[in-house]
């Protein structure tokens, strides 16, 4: 089956089969001609106010240790007492080397000549219901990036793994703190389902 990024270069243009060339959607410049990098892996589709920004698949040599350095603020915001260090690096890209190997998890980068962007997804199975679902399991913006549409372009490429798989629904866990990731996920069409209450002893 055909990565869903892949479309035609060509499409019909009348009934005597003579072709067009849909035209190409703007890219990042290359190092050849603009001293940019090139894309590790094909854009999936541009996103941004001038369209200059990718999404694309993770590539794990080129984005690893951006993706990990977002995890600081990730962590932080949900979880306070929450310290970043050597360990958790090591641990977290450790998940990303096998995640990236496993059908059942989906890893995408905005990428504007740089990560500035990461989703983790996840194909999950409740062993009890035998219940497919989908699962958010990692979302980071650039700080300097947010309020500009992407992390809703994020949620919308969710949407579209998820169901390109079959699942119907899809899941996440947020920490009510995080005012801004939550009202993303409520602006994306989640809704609370179930409450994880705590005791401080």
């Amino acid at each position: 089956m055909k990565p869903l990024w892949q479309v035609p270069l060509f499409r019909r243009k009348n009934q005597d089969d003579e072709k067009t060339e849909t035209p190409a959607p703007p890219r990042i410049q290359t190092a050849k001609n603009s001293g940019a990098r090139a894309l590790p892996r094909p854009a999936m589709r541009w996103l941004g106010p001038q369209g200059n920004v990718a999404l694309r698949p993770f590539d794990f040599d080129a984005d690893a240790d951006a993706v990990c350095e977002f995890q600081n603020e990730t962590y932080t915001l949900n979880f306070p007492d929450f310290h970043y260090d050597g360990a958790f690096s090591t641990a977290f890209r450790h998940d990303l080397r096998r995640a990236a190997l496993d059908g059942q998890h989906g890893l995408f980068v905005l990428d504007e000549n740089r990560p500035i962007g990461f989703i983790w997804l996840v194909i999950c199975q409740n062993t009890w219901t035998n219940e497919r679902y989908g699962y958010v399991n990692n979302l980071s913006i650039l700080g300097e990036r947010r309020g500009q549409g992407l992390g809703r372009e994020m949620m919308r490429q969710a949407d579209d793994f998820f169901r390109s798989r079959g699942v119907r629904v899809a899941r996440l866990s947020v920490t009510v703190a995080n005012r801004a990731a939550c009202a993303l996920y409520a602006d994306s069409g989640y809704t609370t389902e179930r409450w994880e209450m705590e005791k401080k002893l």
